[in-house]
């Protein structure tokens, strides 16, 4: 295995500025200003860096398209090189839907920023001024009479410069794109579908051993004893590893590694009182810790004494798997007291850093590379697969691969918090909402992932929001959106619950509250695209609305769906995103696309059953995510102005779905949901 080293023998302009990073979540403090942003080479080819993974998201594509379209050079012409912490700016991870808004606009900065020094090499070049020359497809050229142009490549012959983002660089107006804003290929779709891309599955090193890690039957459970003779005779067995709280056997095959883990001889001893799953929701509120007030305005006990009519109402969503194809693995190995770690990570900077602190290494000792990554909707975002490798490898003096199985990636990976939102509204006949109480128990120790999406966008006067985080008896993690999709998923079916109590239109109650000028144009061009009126239609199905907001974006989607004997049909989804300027559309779309065919699964069968420490469903056999057939018509609108700053797409798609579609289901059987998933309830 070739490791890159990212550095151009023929490098002939390097532009430097401070990386830009999502940095609450750093464990250190980042790095100076002079990170390496982009360089040159003097065949005008073009490098960049950064500390962003690609696990699916399209950030490779987007990112070359801002290059190059600032650059003024030809797509192919830009190389992205991601997650390689010797080589890269740090990154916290790729997170929150924020790499396009928070590292594009810095790399479209350091492209302007080269495409200066190049105007200025062809005004020396030409003996004039740089205001009167132009670029286009990787060339300088004068503006005036007689017409001259130069490429890059020549310009950049015998130079060696570095520059620094200056402050007052500009970037391009949207109405001089000439990549962005526009579909393109994927750079990368090639090599996905070929399979020369590389994931952390595909990296074999020479000497490499495959190791497997012994784990509890149960959360929880306390290792008795261990005989590991039967291990030792399968054919290519080489060692077992036994330190403190890690056993793991190493052999020269995986199919041997999963066959002499199996043969060792474990006894447990088990914890029987845990709870299960059908102790949820009472839990969340049993077990809840500090509620946290995030809003309080007006006066809502006065508002609820006013308003005509008072509705009180509580949601439940299950936990449920982050559930990506690719399960986790990471490949490491030691040499000369150095660390290097393949791992698909999602943080790899975090990973090193967490390494290093494991094993009393200084960070420049260890190197943690995220290869292509699979998946990740939050989860991925540990360093446990690498520092199993990583102990296992400085055990046995060589390379080592650990995968994890499907079983191991449902057990031991993270699952999105179970959430119990309470809500109580006061309102009055002609639609106006004047009281909001809502307050949000989320399971697991961090609250500010149950705060997200919490409050309301609608225009009432008197409002009281709180959160509060639960003791979790299984291991709660991120997850596409956060806590947003089930704040959404409480708060919108709650809006319908009021629009049917007063015999209205839904969509005409929320423009009736709602005066946030891009969530109302979102709405309306949806509700249009759909066809949505309020008159008698001819489905025999149901329709529903729901309006949503993540990662700096706005979100409508309707919805129209057929309830069967077997369950629900999703039949056609139109969604209007406002994301600001768009640099990839289709890949925009993608990700809105991917995120409601997420939420389906989420709404409709998906939900993590446990009991007494054990997963009952920790296979897809039996955990159902949405598959192909399920997939139904979508339509997105890209509603966003162009002149307003880049924000995410790979979350808003997700959050308003559940709402929706549960939304609809009301509309076509009177039954109203008021917890996940739907299927089981109508069955």
């Amino acid at each position: 295995m070739q490791i890159t080293t990212g550095v151009q023998q023929d490098t002939a302009l390097v532009v430097t500025g401070p990386p830009q990073w999502a940095g609450e979540l750093t464990l250190r403090e980042p790095p100076g200003p002079d990170a390496t942003l982009l360089e040159m080479g003097r065949q005008g080819n073009v490098i960049a860096y950064s500390g962003k993974v690609e696990y699916g998201q399209g950030i490779r594509t987007g990112f070359s398209i801002a290059i190059a379209d600032e650059l003024d050079v030809p797509l192919n012409s830009v190389q992205l090189i991601l997650g390689d912490t010797n080589l890269v700016p740090f990154d916290r991870g790729t997170t929150g839907s924020v790499s396009t808004k928070e590292v594009g606009i810095q790399l479209r900065r350091a492209a302007a920023t080269a495409r200066r020094a190049l105007l200025s090499l062809a005004a020396i070049h030409f003996e004039i001024d740089s205001t009167s020359l132009g670029t286009s497809n990787g060339h300088a050229f004068s503006t005036g009479e007689p017409s001259q142009k130069i490429s890059y490549a020549e310009l950049l012959q015998d130079q060696s410069l570095r520059v620094t983002i200056p402050d007052d660089i500009a970037v391009k107006d949207a109405e001089n794109f000439v990549l962005m804003g526009r579909d393109s290929q994927r750079t990368d779709a090639i090599a996905r579908v070929t399979g020369q891309a590389k994931y952390s599955h595909d990296i074999f090193l020479d000497g490499m051993l495959h190791g497997k890690v012994l784990r509890p039957p149960s959360y929880g459970a306390i290792l008795q004893n261990l005989d590991t003779s039967g291990a030792q005779r399968e054919p290519g067995f080489v060692m077992v590893v036994r330190e403190e709280d890690l056993v793991g056997v190493l052999c020269e095959r995986e199919d041997s590694a999963v066959r002499a883990l199996d043969a060792m001889r474990v006894r447990w001893q088990e914890v029987t009182e845990l709870p299960t799953d059908s102790d949820l929701p009472r839990l969340l509120k049993d077990k809840a810790r500090q509620i946290v007030l995030l809003r309080e305005d007006g006066t809502p006990d006065t508002g609820f004494n006013h308003a005509d009519h008072v509705l009180e109402s509580s949601y439940f969503v299950p936990y449920i798997y982050n559930a990506p194809m690719e399960t986790s693995a990471a490949v490491a190995f030691w040499a000369d007291g150095k660390l290097t770690v393949w791992s698909g990570d999602r943080a790899p900077f975090l990973v090193r850093d967490e390494l290093a602190k494991a094993f009393g290494a200084k960070e420049e000792e260890v190197r943690v590379i995220a290869p292509e990554v699979g998946g990740s909707f939050g989860t991925k975002g540990t360093y446990g697969v690498a520092y199993e490798a990583a102990r296992l490898s400085k055990a046995a003096g060589r390379p080592v691969r650990v995968a994890h199985s499907r079983a191991e990636e449902f057990m031991w990976g993270t699952v999105r918090p179970s959430a119990l939102i309470e809500i109580r509204s006061g309102f009055q006949s002609d639609g106006k909402i004047v009281a909001w109480e809502a307050t949000a128990y989320h399971t697991g120790d961090r609250p500010n992932r149950g705060q997200r999406g919490a409050d309301t966008p609608y225009n009432t006067p008197n409002v009281r929001i709180a959160v509060a985080d639960a003791e979790s008896p299984l291991n709660a993690g991120s997850y596409r959106s956060l806590g947003c999709a089930a704040n959404h998923f409480a708060r919108e079916v709650h809006i319908d619950e009021i629009a049917a109590a007063l015999n209205m239109d839904p969509v005409e109650l929320r423009l009736i509250n709602l005066s946030h000028q891009r969530l109302r144009r979102a709405l309306e061009r949806t509700a249009e695209s759909f066809g949505w009126s309020s008159g008698i239609r001819e489905s025999v199905g149901g329709r529903g609305v729901a309006i949503g907001y993540d990662a700096g974006s706005y979100v409508a989607e309707c919805v129209e769906l057929l309830v069967e004997r077997r369950g629900v049909r999703v039949q056609r989804v139109v969604a209007g995103v406002d994301c600001g300027m768009v640099v990839h559309p289709e890949g925009a779309r993608n990700q809105i696309e991917g995120g409601i065919v997420m939420g389906m699964g989420t709404a409709l069968r998906e939900a993590v059953e446990f009991d007494a420490g054990r997963l009952l469903n920790p296979a897809f056999s039996r955990y159902r995510v949405p598959r192909i057939a399920d997939t139904p018509n979508i339509e997105v609108l890209l509603v966003g102005d162009p002149t307003t700053q880049s924000t995410g797409a790979g979350e808003p798609g997700l959050v308003p779905i559940a709402a929706a579609i549960c939304n609809a289901v009301y509309d076509a059987t009177g039954t109203r949901v008021q917890r996940l998933p739907i299927v089981p309830q109508l069955s």
